[in-house]
């Protein structure tokens, strides 16, 4: 074997090492069963572990241990790693669209994490938090107070984020340099794959009426009743307006946001005819009736619940290959891994990909997704799209594309969601003994992850497409002038070997919250939370004392088993 063959040899072997690298979900498995295992000190090790404080995954590194410390009770601790992810989230952020073209044309796993928006609010939101617990352990008034005030700081930088967020993809500015402006060609050339979906104006993430929700809840504790009652105001209307339907939430979510904001109307004074007719126009009669049962005499608790955690991302395979006669490239789903893995990757590609028909059946297509992974009407086995780029071929064939593509194809990757699948049904309050009702889902992170890769998914492709073929054109001219037709083949194969997609997410937190607000008489209560479904790991209970007037707030983090039993298998076969 020549020399030159043995070195294309060796560099299709490093390659193809470095393609079945874990994902970052499967790094962090151990941390994740001992979080669910409530070992919080061990995984917090297990993090410290895996990534690293300075490296590329430290904006991970930051939220995975605020988090576990959150969890731990350690609200200091906490709000330390999380105040270092807000400060280096930022800064990502702000990075220009050139470095932005930088990184689109590398390997994106290779490059630092920058977070996404939704994971943005969440460190404020836990920060949030965090002060707040510790105002509720406070000794004095004084420490009290300052807690208080620190958490509404943190619920003025949500507020900053939320009125800023945007998914809007924006294009790339051209550059002088040549690798960039061929770059932006290739990016020009796959527009076309943008996916048959639902219009992005249904999918994007706007705004969070959850959020708002606690903003309002914090304001009140802080005795700032007007900033409360516009943030339970601004929480009814996005619920009522559509944040429910987009997430598929629980509506009475919504009632109880127009409760709160006639309460505290209420409370405030001053609104006297707008609190009744918003009462008359707003609130059902059972509704209106619970308004009656919260007496300034009495005090209150809240209850949230953050159940499981937030699904990983994997990476699906696609073949990418010319078809001349065409003038258009074809793209073809690769389904790889366990049967229900395989499964769910030829849906999640059908989702994008597939005529699909009224939008009503795609709004349904996804909540069954996201949910158990079932597409309603049977099973779905569209893998292939098909574009003509019509003019853009010319170009596309002055670059030598469908050239060294050709019909064998090259890979490309991209990220996807299973989905959830779980067995957690609705959660039942009691207090002191007496059931008073079920918890309502005030927000599905996981609704959030998974749409939000939908309303990107078409961005990412592009880029994915734009920088395989990048690489396999300008390796396999390398190739050639090494070593030929086997050189160029050679060349071809390493580089899609190397192709890995974005996999990393904040995973530690919820897939689901869910809360509950009552009026209780003063004094100590005993509180008990009991999550249904098949294999749920019981419940919780809380021994909660409260003064009148006074708002207690009970966070309880519940495991799903089902998840716990998940992550040891991917432990197990990694």
């Amino acid at each position: 074997m020549s020399s030159r063959l043995l070195k294309w040899g060796g560099v299709v072997s490093a390659t193809v090492s470095v393609a079945g690298c874990a994902t970052y979900g499967e790094g962090v498995n151990e941390a994740l069963i001992n979080t669910e295992k409530e070992q919080y000190e061990q995984a917090d090790k297990k993090v410290k572990k895996a990534l690293e404080a300075e490296g590329d995954d430290r904006l991970l590194y930051h939220l995975e241990r605020g988090t576990i410390q959150h969890l731990a009770g350690n609200y200091k601790a906490s709000n330390k790693a999380l105040e270092k992810a807000h400060k280096l989230a930022d800064s990502m952020r702000s990075k220009k669209v050139e470095d932005r073209l930088a990184a689109a044309m590398v390997n994106p796993r290779q490059g630092e994490y920058m977070g996404n928006d939704i994971e943005r609010v969440y460190i404020n939101y836990y920060k949030a938090l965090n002060f707040l617990l510790l105002a509720q352990k406070a000794e004095s008034k004084e420490q009290r107070a300052s807690h208080l005030e620190s958490a509404s700081v943190e619920i003025r930088r949500l507020d900053n984020k939320l009125s800023s967020i945007s998914f809007e993809e924006g294009t790339y500015e051209q550059n002088e340099e040549s690798d960039k402006k061929k770059f932006n060609q290739l990016l020009k050339i796959f527009q076309k794959f943008r996916g048959n979906w639902l219009d992005k104006k249904d999918l994007i993430f706007r705004e969070d009426a959850y959020v708002r929700y606690l903003a309002g809840l914090l304001y009140e504790k802080n005795g700032a009743l007007d900033d409360a009652r516009i943030s339970y105001r601004d929480a009814a209307e996005l619920y009522e307006e559509g944040y429910s339907e987009q997430y598929n939430l629980d509506k009475d979510m919504a009632q109880q946001a127009w409760l709160d904001t006639v309460r505290v109307m209420q409370k405030a004074g001053g609104y006297e005819s707008e609190w009744r007719r918003l009462a008359k126009q707003k609130l059902t009669e059972r509704t209106r009736e619970r308004v009656q049962s919260f007496d300034p005499d009495k005090g209150q608790i809240v209850v949230i619940q953050h159940l499981g955690m937030v699904p990983q991302r994997d990476e699906l395979n696609l073949h990418l290959s010319a078809v001349p006669n065409q003038k258009a490239f074809r793209l073809k789903q690769v389904a790889t891994g366990e049967p229900q893995h395989k499964k769910d990757q030829l849906r999640w590609f059908y989702l994008l990909y597939a005529d699909k028909g009224i939008d009503k059946l795609k709004s349904n297509m996804l909540i069954g997704y996201s949910a158990q992974g079932d597409l309603p009407g049977g099973d779905y086995r569209v893998n292939d799209k098909t574009v003509p780029v019509g003019p853009l071929w010319d170009i596309a064939s002055e670059l030598n594309i469908p050239q060294n593509i050709g019909r064998s194809g090259i890979r490309v990757t991209v990220p996807y969601y299973s989905p959830l699948r779980t067995n957690a049904g609705r959660t039942q309050l009691s207090i002191d003994g007496q059931e008073v009702g079920y918890l309502d889902q005030a927000e599905s992170v996981s609704q959030l992850f998974i749409q939000n890769e939908l309303v990107k998914a078409g961005q990412e492709l592009r880029e994915s497409m734009a920088r395989a073929t990048f690489k396999n054109v300008f390796a396999a001219e390398a190739g050639k002038q090494a070593g030929g037709f086997l050189g160029s083949l050679l060349a071809k194969v390493a580089t899609s070997a190397t192709s890995a997609a974005e996999t990393r997410n904040w995973l530690t937190l919820p897939y689901d919250i869910r809360l509950a607000r009552y009026s209780v008489e003063p004094g100590e209560h005993e509180l008990t939370i009991e999550t249904q479904g098949t294999g749920m790991a019981g419940s919780a209970e809380e021994t909660i004392s409260v003064k009148a007037g006074e708002i207690k707030v009970w966070v309880q983090r519940t495991f799903d088993p089902s998840q716990e039993r998940s992550y040891e298998r991917k432990l197990a076969s990694e």
